[in-house]
């Protein structure tokens, strides 16, 4: 029987002649799974991968020997050591080379003189005009003196005993008369009188209001299907406009023809405000999950980074050539991207990590559907 190794093998040399994904990740039975579902079958005796499908032209045959020699041999733990002594001595030479260049630049600084501050020109602001005349101002005019009071000549006579005739009252004219108290003024003929609500009134509208509040829990969504259900109906005063209607427009429609009275809309239970134990248990439940979404995608870091790199690039060469390399692009970025993915492979076998699927699966959905937006810009410059 072969081993997951050797079927990860036979895999990847039949890839480069029939093209069948797979990750170093994969155990035993989904690998057989995967061949099976391509339309082959695993030949165990005889070490190899056969076509299993009678109705299409033959593919090619691929052995574990062949795959083997077709395939690029793993390096050796010396190759290793030799590359990364490699990688170091490069990065210290470009740590000596940046060491120089900031030295250089410090003698420089030094040895030159300092160019003197050229202060800008304040211009003033022009505040009056001083060659205008100003108008002359008046001068204050002196108060007039207050008139002396006349002297009050008394009421009383000598002669007490002596009375007086009454006085005679002036007659007013019907005009001219004063009313003691304010006039109020007539109202006019058109002024409604707002007439107090009964208490069944009261009681219908408060009822309203309720309904909406509780209408106002379901989505627009919802609320939108149940004003469409109402214009299929026979019975229907007229037909409501549900399309591009906001929430508390659709609201006011359901109360107001009594929509939810006719299919007795389901109200969803009121949400419970959350203690602050209850929050600190669902914060703690969120960190946990976040933490455990990034550790899954840590390993592909290095992969979507250079997804994102190749996409910069080749969204500025097709633009630049108006779409007509798409194909070739698409096929040169397939390659590109195909090579990367087998380093990644490679280095979480050596670290002992497992690959996710699911993440694996989201990235080369995103990967098909930018393959797919190149085309449909392809598609219209050609249309142009």
């Amino acid at each position: 029987m072969l081993t997951a190794q050797e079927l990860i093998t036979l895999i990847k040399a039949h890839n480069k002649l029939v093209s069948i994904k797979v990750r170093a990740s994969m155990k035993r039975e989904t690998l057989i799974k995967l061949i099976e579902d391509k339309g082959y079958k695993v030949d165990h005796k005889n070490k190899k991968i056969v076509d299993a499908r009678k109705d299409r032209p033959r593919r090619p045959k691929i052995t574990l020997k062949e795959a083997e020699d077709m395939l690029p041999k793993p390096k050796t733990a010396l190759q290793k050591q030799k590359a990364q002594e490699r990688k170091e001595e490069k990065a210290a030479e470009e740590k000596k080379k940046l060491r120089m260049a900031k030295k250089e630049a410090v003698e420089q600084s030094k040895k030159g003189e300092k160019k003197p501050v050229v202060k800008k020109p304040v211009v003033k602001k022009p505040t009056k005009k001083e060659d205008e005349v100003r108008p002359a101002t008046k001068p204050k005019s002196t108060p007039k003196p207050k008139p002396k009071a006349k002297p009050v000549k008394s009421t009383t006579s000598n002669k007490e005993d002596e009375v007086r005739p009454a006085r005679r009252a002036r007659r007013q004219l019907p005009e001219t008369k004063k009313t003691t108290g304010t006039k109020v003024e007539d109202k006019p003929e058109n002024v409604k009188v707002k007439k107090k609500k009964t208490e069944a009134e009261k009681k219908a509208n408060k009822e309203k209001v309720k309904r909406a509040d509780d209408l106002y829990r379901l989505k627009i969504s919802e609320l939108r299907k149940y004003v469409d259900m109402y214009n299929e109906r026979d019975d229907k005063e007229m037909t409501l406009k549900s399309k591009g209607q906001d929430k508390d427009q659709l609201v006011n429609k359901i109360v107001g023809y009594n929509i939810d009275k006719i299919f007795k809309i389901p109200i969803p239970a009121k949400k419970v405000k959350q203690t602050e134990e209850q929050k600190a248990v669902k914060k703690k439940q969120n960190q946990k999950k976040a933490n455990e979404e990034t550790k899954r995608r840590r390993p592909f870091l290095p992969y979507l980074k250079y997804i994102g790199e190749l996409k910069r690039k080749y969204n500025a060469e097709t633009k630049e050539k108006n779409y007509t390399n798409v194909e070739e692009v698409i096929k040169k970025m397939k390659e590109q991207l195909e090579e990367k993915l087998e380093e990644i492979e490679e280095k979480a076998e050596e670290k002992d990590i497992e690959l996710d699927d699911e993440i694996y699966d989201d990235i080369e959905t995103d990967i098909d559907n930018y393959y797919k937006e190149l085309r449909e810009k392809a598609t219209e410059a050609n249309e142009k």
